[in-house]
């Protein structure tokens, strides 16, 4: 009956003989119970802890039932939570030191990984790390999870693809991730599709090699692999061009040609930093050819730029990106 307690059969029987009968000593319940006084004396002594018995000149009694049984249960679950917390800590001590401790699993088909990539960003709390690239599943969409991220707190650094930005309003989607708070880079060829949240677990991408092999990802969980797949990251992340762009812009007309470097010119240089086309940056920006064309052209002129060369030469001197 009070094994569930932790009590064991002779515990249980010399407190219920308690309950039943009269005090005694240690002798006086031996000969009742039929067992050794030594016996008995060590189940009181434990019977003493939790308040069950009370000991006077001797002679053992037994609590009230009622509080004594509440006395026993609570102990029992601060046992069974201490027990609960070191196992806990001890689990997390071994994965840590761990060298072995991979931590990687596989998700197959583009609707799971998307369904594990929002809750992989759910779980961010100081920041993730990112690379992006073709080919995609589907056009741009918003993306309010890292917008939400974004307004607590939460830092992201992003490393672009320069092919990603050749798509139908990229500038736009980006624009208004970067005017969040995202900080964003372009590089010629990212290597891979990759998200790393808290330096603590990482997703990895990778497209279907053909049309009958869906897409598959990779969860690396544990230090010794996803700090390689950081360092990868900022590798790149330090070699990438700074993008700047806003979420919407004004059409350029004659604007004050002294008042340099306005919001557009920024947008302008530094898609075209990227290695963007001239036609390729007015289609994201949403204005004509001829117009991105002049205002390059005013641009040198301010600057005294003979070349593009030049004009680049300078905007790095001068921090414009």
């Amino acid at each position: 009956m009070l094994a569930a307690f932790g009590l064991t059969e002779l515990e249980e029987r010399v407190y219920l003989e308690l309950v039943s009968g009269q005090p005694g000593t240690a002798g006086e319940l031996a000969r009742r119970l039929a067992v050794s006084p030594t016996e008995v004396d060590r189940a009181v002594r434990t019977l003493e802890r939790p308040g069950l018995v009370h000991t006077v000149d001797g002679r053992a009694e037994a609590a009230s039932p009622d509080l004594a049984i509440d006395s026993l249960m609570m102990q029992r679950m601060r046992e069974l939570q201490e027990a609960r917390i070191g196992l806990r800590d001890w689990l997390q001590q071994q994965r840590a030191t761990d060298p072995l401790d991979q931590g990687i699993h596989m998700v197959v088909g583009g609707a799971t990984i998307s369904q594990t990539f929002e809750q992989f960003l759910r779980g961010a709390q100081d920041e993730v790390l990112g690379f992006d690239r073709p080919p995609y599943a589907r056009e741009f969409h918003d993306n309010p999870t890292e917008l939400d991220l974004l307004s607590r707190g939460v830092r992201f650094r992003v490393v672009y693809d320069r092919r990603a930005l050749e798509r139908p309003n990229a500038s736009s989607h980006i624009g208004a991730l970067v005017a969040a708070g995202e900080q964003a880079r372009v590089a010629s060829d990212v290597p891979g599709k990759l998200a790393v949240a808290d330096r603590r677990v990482a997703l990895l991408s990778f497209p279907g090699r053909t049309g009958t092999i869906e897409p598959w990802a990779l969860v690396v969980r544990g230090a010794s692999w996803v700090d390689v797949l950081v360092a990868f990251f900022t590798e790149v992340w330090e070699r990438a061009t700074p993008l700047r762009l806003s979420p919407s812009m004004d059409a350029i007309d004659d604007v004050d040609r002294w008042s340099l470097p306005t919001a557009t010119d920024r947008q302008i240089l530094s898609l075209l930093m990227t290695g963007l086309p001239d036609k390729a940056v007015a289609s994201q920006l949403g204005m004509s050819l001829r117009t991105v064309q002049r205002r390059l052209r005013q641009l040198m002129d301010v600057t005294g730029s003979a070349t593009r060369m030049q004009l680049g030469w300078f905007v790095a001197r001068n921090d414009w990106l």
